[in-house]
């Protein structure tokens, strides 16, 4: 695993809020970049980009298809001059990617970067022997409105102490999703309906990009309407290739790339029938709620 650059606070506060970000006019010496670095960030995470030349104090221009919102830094110790110029940019493309430097109309460099798929590690335990952790792969390039809404949620702490609410079942098969990330612990089947934790606004449904609903893959809960997905989640515990078209479709966006034995643990981890109808559109019959609860003791982005 890549260690990751940590950028000071002090750096975000003294940005420049417009594109480029930098000085002098455009009509005066032409700025030539003799280096360029940038440092190794995660997805969705800041990224610096350093730049060594001469009239840097001109104005420069900073484009990419892999991080966007580009700032000249300002502040210490991230001050930039006219033979050393410093930007940051959040990173919104994975693989390996580029970020184009143009000054006085001219392509002054051209500073390369690579970007890994994010992951998510989630602590998941039920306190009657059902622990472990998950590592969920994402997939920005497929899903980039799911996979950012879901890193948001993420970064807010909003998925600790949450639970998964929802062993679905059908009425004739195995149990075919484990669904969480709308209800705080501790959740029993004979409490009166509970509220779900407050959510952001809903996302625009991504489906028909390449990823199905199989076995271990991570999906978008959702109501009737194709675009009400918030902060739940399911993970498909068996091949669900039919949720990828069935009432418009249900948007994947990564897959458990370690922990699928804790999933199949969850799965049998006992599970009581409800009242509570916390499943718009699905059958309560045939849904149970996880009793002990199985709760996501913390969810981090890992990488």
């Amino acid at each position: 695993m890549k260690k990751h650059a940590l950028i000071p606070a002090a750096l975000a506060a003294g940005l420049l809020a417009a594109c480029g970000g930098g000085g002098g006019d455009a009509g005066g010496p032409v700025p030539t970049v003799s280096s360029g670095t940038a440092s190794s960030a995660r997805y969705s995470e800041t990224m610096l980009v350093t730049l060594s030349g001469t009239n840097l104090d001109q104005a420069l221009t900073l484009s990419s298809t892999g991080c966007k919102n580009f700032a000249r830094g300002t502040a210490a110790p991230f001050v930039s001059t006219a033979t050393l110029a410093y930007y940051t940019c959040t990173v919104s493309g994975v693989g390996n990617q580029a970020v184009t430097v143009s000054g006085s109309g001219v392509t002054a460099a051209t500073v390369p970067f690579a970007v890994e798929l994010p992951q998510v590690t989630m602590l998941v335990n039920n306190g009657a022997g059902v622990s472990g952790t998950l590592v969920v792969t994402l997939r920005p390039a497929e899903a980039p409105v799911t996979v950012d809404n879901f890193l948001a949620y993420v970064k807010s702490g909003f998925y600790n102490n949450t639970v998964f609410h929802r062993h679905g079942r059908t009425a004739t098969s195995a149990p075919f999703v484990l669904q969480g990330g709308g209800y705080a612990a501790p959740l029993v089947s004979t409490a009166p309906f509970p509220a779900p934790k407050p959510a952001n606004a809903p996302i625009a449904l991504e489906v028909g990009r390449g990823l199905s609903n199989l076995r271990y893959t991570l999906a978008m809960a959702r109501t009737n309407v194709a675009n009400s997905a918030t902060s739940e989640f399911f993970i498909n515990t068996v091949d669900n290739a039919f949720l990828d078209t069935s009432g418009g479709g249900y948007a994947v966006f990564g897959t458990v790339t370690t922990g699928t034995t804790l999933v199949d643990a969850m799965v049998a981890a006992p599970c009581k029938l409800s009242p509570l109808n916390f499943n718009v559109g699905f059958s309560v019959s045939t849904d149970c709620l996880p009793e002990p609860n199985l709760v996501i003791a913390g969810a981090t982005q890992t990488r």
